[in-house]
């Protein structure tokens, strides 16, 4: 009982020293057993699990970027702000904000991006998160809003309906192979008159304006005319 109350007092002073203090404490565990190693072991996998997660749900606000250098590489969320009026993103080469453009686009509720190294990244009115971690979204009803989604990370693969929004100008879909600045191409868009249904597959990219997503568990032949 002495050795396992002594193994969980030191693994609570680990987890309770930060990095700095970590690096300059020395633990002696050499006479410590194996059970109560596997129990240190374990506590620590569990904080480590849990600081990973923490860091990489950190996201970032409006401003301008070096990618690698201020923010990380890597696929993001863009979400747009409650109160925006023009959130967009503009993606430059040569680490630069003269840099040659890649990208500027507006964002009407979200969208994903691919952002290398040494690019020059400004956002506006929106906030980027880690794809993955961002905010859902989705309503309880399963009604998926405006925006881009990529299939299989923020939405399941399967049939969906495609469901005018009121008042919309105009009301379309546009389907392609990948995120934003990756070699995606599009694959389809249509125009809406009245709602449809979809079938999406894993890693596809469906971007939505005017409409909504809802699930639909009826069968594919509306789907299957269409394509034909």
């Amino acid at each position: 009982m002495r050795s396992r109350w002594r193994a969980g007092l030191l693994a609570l002073m680990i987890l309770a020293l930060g990095c700095a203090a970590l690096a300059e404490a020395a633990f002696d565990f050499s006479d410590l057993t194996l059970p109560e190693l596997y129990v240190l072991r374990d506590r620590l996998d569990a904080r480590i699990a849990e600081l990973e997660k923490a860091e990489g749900a950190r996201h970032f606000g409006p401003g301008s970027y070096l990618v690698g250098e201020d923010l990380p590489e890597g696929d993001y969320a863009l979400v747009e702000n409650p109160d925006a009026l023009f959130p967009s993103v503009v993606v430059r080469a040569d680490g630069a904000d003269d840099g040659a453009l890649v990208l500027h686009k507006l964002i009407s509720g979200q969208a994903d991006i691919r952002l290398t190294k040494g690019q020059w990244v400004s956002f506006t009115e929106l906030e980027a998160w880690p794809l993955g971690t961002e905010p859902r979204r989705q309503q309880p009803d399963g009604t998926v809003p405006e925006g881009a989604y990529l299939v299989g990370t923020q939405l399941e693969p399967g049939c969906y309906r495609v469901e005018l929004m009121d008042r919309a100008p105009l009301s379309d879909y546009d389907i392609y192979s990948g995120i934003l600045c990756t070699d995606a191409h599009l694959i389809r868009i249509e125009v809406l008159h009245e709602s449809v249904t979809l079938t999406l597959s894993e890693g596809e990219y469906i971007e939505l304006s005017g409409c909504t997503l809802r699930p639909d568990a009826g069968d594919t032949e509306q789907e299957n005319d269409q394509e034909g």
